[in-house]
């Protein structure tokens, strides 16, 4: 019995010399002293590193199942090559903008319609690293990134908004363009044709000689569709030229 008494009165006793401590120690926020800084910038960095040393969760799609896949636009080989993409589907070909138009992009359920007051739907596209959506209507255009222009395709899935802005809040499409490495000339023509009056048409001509590249591409597609009010035509092209100063300056245009 008289061991628990000491034990109680121990106890007691450290708790009153904690309380008292508390008493006497002073409070922080009440510290007269105010400090102004300057103005605070908060960036995120950008720079080439391996995708197997990335937190997040990015897919590739390649040059070879660009072409593998026989698709004039990109967005169906991601609905098949990336995980947790959809986008919506027109009809036979192409999206449009208008009335019935498609192309709705989503990233693990984030993106869909364009919003009220919203500049896009969530999901940012890139082409070369630069933002790319029609502001006029508030959201990318499907009908634009074709793979005929694409040398890759990088998809990073999930919130990449420190990066990128607000806008990517679902995740980023970055259209990697392509570019001739080695001197030389490469021109390639592909013609193709099927039902309901579809035809496919591209032609892509590649020069580099020292240090000058270019790269123009150009396309005609159409169909009746396969039922009513889904006919589809396009004229398409693109350009791209560039001028390498050094390995780690380069200027180029499109």
């Amino acid at each position: 019995m008289k061991k628990r008494v000491i034990l109680v009165l121990l106890t007691g006793g450290l708790i009153g010399i904690a309380n008292l401590q508390a008493q006497t120690s002073k409070d922080s926020t009440k510290v007269a002293r105010s400090y102004a800084i300057n103005e605070v910038v908060v960036t995120g960095t950008r720079s080439e590193t391996d995708v197997r040393h990335l937190p997040m969760t990015v897919s590739v799609v390649g040059r070879p199942q660009l072409e593998a896949s026989q698709q004039t636009s990109v967005l169906p080989v991601l609905n098949s090559q990336v995980p947790g993409f959809f986008s919506t589907s027109r009809g036979v070909m192409g999206y449009g903008v208008a009335t019935g138009a498609s192309g709705q992009m989503s990233l693990r359920g984030i993106g869909g319609p364009a919003q009220a007051g919203l500049p896009t739907t969530g999901l940012l596209v890139l082409i070369d690293g630069h933002p790319q959506y029609m502001g006029l209507m508030g959201h990318p255009i499907a009908d634009a990134y074709q793979t005929m222009m694409a040398e890759r395709v990088e998809v990073l899935r999930g919130p990449a908004s420190v990066l990128y802005g607000s806008n990517a809040m679902g995740g980023v499409i970055n259209i990697v363009t392509r570019k001739m490495q080695e001197d030389g000339i490469r021109t390639n023509i592909n013609i193709g044709a099927g039902s309901y009056g579809s035809v496919q048409t591209e032609a892509t001509n590649r020069i580099r000689k020292g240090r000058f590249s270019s790269t123009v591409t150009a396309s005609y597609n159409r169909t009746d569709g396969h039922r009513a009010d889904m006919a589809f035509e396009q004229y398409g092209g693109y350009a791209k030229l560039g001028y390498d100063f050094t390995d780690n300056w380069k200027v180029w245009a499109m």
